[in-house]
């Protein structure tokens, strides 16, 4: 491991946009909002995700998240693109688009976080079934923020993630991004994308 922030790090850290080096619960809430969430779920995720990791990162009870110890939240059930050190594992990422192309949907994913199983059975049932609900909201809010394109499955066009956005997503340069261009898009400087456009 290198000397300087992780990728999942990197990751998180947009959820610090002042570099404090941890994540309140209004931080958590006003970056899904910067992003486009609801805020019915801005409310509900941001105190599952403080109450989660704040006690995780801190080793008590906690709702504020220590970033230099975020790889200790990894969740039991992923895709395994963080390794244990919150390093992209480059053959992990790979894995997802074997199969799927250049694209994925979110289904795609659940499917490869499904057949890879619980990876921290050590952490006692209780704990792989909530990361495994957990996960299955994760990725569905990420495609409903994220997806930059179509794809065909069964027939039918849903929302997919092109392969060089979701490397920038586990580099830690996406959701910067995203927040970027929504301001733009808000203030009329530039049409939203397409999916598939563009």
């Amino acid at each position: 491991m290198g000397m300087g922030p992780t990728a999942l790090e990197r990751h998180v850290s947009y959820f610090d946009p002042e570099g404090t080096g941890v994540i309140t619960l209004a931080q958590t809430r006003d970056g899904m909002r910067r992003l486009g969430v609801p805020w019915s779920l801005r409310i509900i995720l941001s105190l599952i995700i403080n109450g989660m990791l704040g006690y995780v990162t801190q080793n008590r009870p906690s709702m504020v998240i220590r970033i230099d110890r975020i790889a200790l939240g990894k969740h039991p059930y992923d895709s395994g693109t963080f390794d244990r050190n919150g390093d992209v594992d480059d053959a992990a990422f790979e894995a997802l688009f074997a199969s799927a192309g250049d694209t994925l949907s979110a289904d795609e994913m659940h499917a490869i976080i499904t057949a890879r199983g619980n990876q921290m059975v050590d952490r006692g049932p209780l704990a792989g079934a909530l990361g495994r609900w957990f996960t299955v909201r994760e990725v569905n809010l990420f495609f409903c923020v994220a997806a930059d394109t179509t794809k065909s499955v069964n027939g039918r066009s849903v929302p997919a993630v092109r392969k060089k956005t979701m490397r920038a997503f586990y580099e830690g340069t996406l959701l910067h991004d995203l927040a970027r261009r929504r301001v733009l898009v808000e203030a009329g400087c530039v049409r939203h994308r397409v999916p598939g456009k563009g």
